[in-house]
């Protein structure tokens, strides 16, 4: 058995596990998310991590599930990270922090992704969007033969992981009370989808209205998938950004895909 463990904001990290899982045989797919809290042993053959890059490193969720997952011995371990630039040192942190549980990586690979994350650019769309995908599914192709083959890869570089930790760090601080510039437009039908994307339930539906409790992981989900584009993260850039989500990932497949998070949670 095959088991992959996935979290996923806007569907470019579920449309790359989604890819492999086509080709990889019998194997499992998790939703970290549902996961966390909960000590989780993996006893796959293989087990594949797959995560965006946040901040130069790990997203909180993922450093929630990582801190308590185990494999057994024999089991090849990997990492699947994507991003839309330099990830820098994420796949070192990764793996400092699978050493700490006893955990050896085996391999590490990286795949640029449409960028999403709209305070530092403009999402992409149309033909641009169309272009980085199709470049994406090109890099991710040949992971997937890696994978298949059991490739080892070298080290991450240990430096470049201490600045990403550092990073990482202290943007994970940072973002429980960056939901404070949230809001919402008179768009906001009330439908409630927010609340049903936060990894971290950190939105509730208060009067017909989305309220944030001030546990924000800044993943960005709440805006990006609005279906009526209400929600804004500042008075100023957020009402020119672009909505993004990978063009294979569908609205309604990414909600089946939250809901599985709420399965593993009922465990």
């Amino acid at each position: 058995m095959n088991l992959m463990y996935v979290y996923s904001g806007t569907g470019n990290t579920l449309h790359l596990a989604k890819r492999l899982s086509e080709r990889i045989g019998e194997h499992e797919i998790h939703n970290m998310v549902g996961l966390m809290g909960k000590d989780v042993h993996a006893d796959g053959d293989t087990v594949g991590i797959f995560y965006p890059v946040h901040a130069f490193g790990a997203p909180a969720v993922v450093h929630r599930f990582l801190s308590r997952l185990s494999v057994k011995p024999s089991s090849w371990v990997y990492l699947v990270l994507d991003s839309a630039g330099t990830p820098l040192g994420a796949a070192a942190q990764c793996r400092r922090i699978l050493e700490k549980r006893g955990i050896r990586l085996d391999a590490s690979f990286s795949v640029k992704m449409p960028g999403n994350y709209p305070p530092l650019s403009n999402p992409p769309s149309g033909e641009k969007l169309r272009r980085l995908a199709q470049k994406g599914d090109v890099s991710m192709d040949k992971v997937i033969e890696a994978v298949l083959t059991r490739k080892d890869s070298r080290s991450p570089n240990k430096l470049l992981g201490i600045l990403s930790d550092f990073i990482n760090s202290g943007a994970l601080r940072a973002a429980p009370k960056g939901d404070s510039k949230f809001f919402s437009t008179d768009e906001c039908t009330g439908c409630g989808i927010c609340a049903s994307v936060c990894p971290v339930n950190n939105v509730k539906i208060v009067d017909g209205r989305p309220s944030w409790l001030g546990n924000c992981t800044g993943c960005l989900s709440c805006f990006h998938w609005c279906p009526s584009k209400a929600i804004q993260y500042n008075r100023g850039s957020s009402l020119r950004r672009n909505r993004y989500g990978h063009p294979s990932i569908s609205l309604r497949m990414y909600l089946d895909w939250c809901s599985l998070d709420r399965e593993e949670d009922e465990k």
